[in-house]
């Protein structure tokens, strides 16, 4: 499930779980991260160099500092044997309401450079004017960074990305400055002797175009560096490329050369790094994602497969042919084990609430005791029989109560995150992946929208005194009069589809907004993708 009550993660372990597949054109390698990505924008992944923590940004997630409107927040996953922990949000030291990330490390993990760190009051379109700082590692766990002192730092743009070297000597940042060729550029800038750092220069025309050069990282060699780019020749939008230093010269480059359709798509490409130690380069791409940046791997062992198969868990183990038609083996079907988890949808802290699981003729109300805690989390392991019917209910003070009926086998095996709502006129939640064709009030994925509108059909069923107003927005491009049109008689969609499954047309309000409220104005196509959105507040 992807709307923000309760979002279904789909698993084949029951918490940590690598999953690897290849979904893209046959010519790519991407592996792709599920476990790490969301209905949100996942961008800038660093791992540290003990290959144990994966940072990346993550933007728009209600959860962040700045909430749905914040440019970014830095989040991490743990490595646990083959997988990754569910995402955790890195919390208020690390991050402000403005856009942050990580940069890169000291050799020993000690040291975390940071984007942007203070400029708290940055939202998205306003310059981003301060730089790169570093937080301290003290006891497991990091200090508040402190502002690297760049000389004569300039920066006029909305985006900022960087990169420093495995000695911390080198910075190369993307940014808009002293001599740029059009837009971001990228720039180097070098550790003096008193801990200081050089004025930024430009790396010079091969590197730099008119256009944007983004998200820089420096090899291991302190010569090779990748870079994004829609100003090379590519296959997309943006494109990963690599050069070489030539010489001494940090001005000096050999012509960018375009890391090819094994890692290049039609889509937004960026964020390239290699770790200290491994066989596995990160990304993100916005291929096949909305619009929004996914985590993926890249292979960088060239005698290792492309292609790497997830193990599957608990399958039965194959038995033997028989060896007579009366002698024939039973082989017994295992359980299914589901992980709940029982949250609020705002703040993702746990919720206490009261769970009752019907299934098999039997109703039964879970006991404190059956909790079990899995990191800083309280979790509930239920096995199950392939094929059981199964009735959740959740009730918690100060929430709206949660239902859910589901079928137990494959699809629903892993971790179930169930959301709940707080009970409060005025609470707005956007329903995720509710898409409408062009121009058009039609889904544009009948079954997937139905199946997301059904998670809220369920809500109303489970609190029949609530009454919503459903609302509805595109982007801010084409005429208003018939944008707001347009976004009404979306909603009217929706609404029409909840009274054929009995919700009466006494509890649904709508209205059609257009572009009038947008949630980002930038005029990027990650913004529109934003603010095209059909969203249900409570008003009863």
């Amino acid at each position: 499930m992807k709307f923000q009550i309760i979002r279904m993660v789909l698993s084949i372990s029951t918490f940590l779980l690598l999953s690897i597949s290849t979904t893209f054109a046959q010519e790519t390698s991407h592996v792709v991260l599920d476990s790490l990505n969301s209905s949100y924008d996942e961008h800038s992944p660093m791992l540290s160099p003990d290959g144990q923590r994966l940072y990346f940004t993550r933007a728009g997630h209600p959860a962040n500092i700045g909430g749905v409107l914040d440019q970014g927040d830095i989040w991490y996953a743990e490595k646990s044997g083959n997988g990754w922990s569910r995402p955790i949000h890195a919390g208020s030291v690390l991050n402000h309401p403005g856009l942050n990330g990580v940069v890169g490390f000291s050799a020993d993990g000690n040291r975390m450079y940071t984007l942007n760190y203070f400029d708290s009051e940055a939202r998205a379109g306003s310059k981003l004017k301060n730089g790169i700082s570093v937080a301290q590692m003290s006891g497991g766990d990091w200090l508040k960074p402190e502002l690297l002192p760049i000389k004569f730092f300039s920066n006029t743009s909305s985006h900022i990305s960087a990169t420093i070297s495995r000695d911390e000597k080198v910075l190369i940042m993307s940014i808009i400055s002293y001599n740029t060729e059009g837009n971001e550029d990228l720039y180097y800038s070098l550790k003096g002797e008193n801990n200081d750092w050089s004025q930024p220069k430009t790396l010079g025309t091969s590197i730099n175009t008119f256009a944007e050069e983004w998200t820089p990282y420096l090899g291991s060699d302190n010569k090779t560096l990748y870079f994004t780019s829609n100003g090379h020749e590519g296959f997309g939008s943006r494109d990963i490329f690599v050069s070489e230093k030539q010489g001494n010269s940090w001005e000096s480059w050999s012509t960018p050369k375009n890391l090819g359709n094994a890692i290049n798509t039609k889509g937004v490409e960026q964020g390239y790094s290699i770790p200290f130690s491994g066989t596995m380069a990160y990304f993100s791409s916005t291929q096949n994602s909305e619009g929004f940046g996914d985590l993926f791997g890249f292979p960088i062992d060239k005698e290792e497969p492309t292609i790497i198969e997830v193990p599957v868990v608990d399958e039965p183990t194959p038995q033997p042919e028989p060896a007579t038609l009366i002698d024939t083996v039973r082989v017994p079907v295992p359980n299914i084990d589901i992980v709940f988890m029982v949250m609020d949808q705002r703040s993702l802290n746990d919720i206490d609430g009261e769970v009752t699981l019907a299934y098999g003729g039997a109703t039964r109300r879970v006991a404190a005791d059956e909790y079990t805690a899995v990191g800083q989390k309280r979790v509930l392991k239920v096995s199950f029989k392939p094929g059981t019917e199964v009735n959740i209910t959740v009730q918690a003070p100060g929430f709206l109560n949660f239902e859910r009926q589901f079928t137990v086998n494959k699809g629903t095996a892993g971790i179930q995150e169930l959301f709940l709502v707080a009970e409060e006129v005025g609470t707005k939640v956007k329903i995720e992946n509710v898409l409408f064709r062009r121009a058009s009030a039609e889904f544009a994925d009948e079954e997937t929208a139905q199946k997301q509108i059904d998670e809220l059909i369920g809500l109303m069923n489970a609190n029949p005194g609530m009454a919503i107003r459903l609302e509805g927005h595109t982007d801010n491009r084409g005429d208003a009069k018939l944008s707001k049109d347009l976004s009404e008689e979306r909603v009217k969609t929706v609404r029409d589809y909840m009274i054929s499954k009995g919700i009466s047309g006494s509890r649904i309000e709508f209205i059609g907004y257009g572009g009038e409220r947008p949630l980002n104005n930038t005029n990027s196509v990650a913004a529109r993708e934003v603010n095209r959105r059909v969203e249900f507040v409570i008003i009863k």
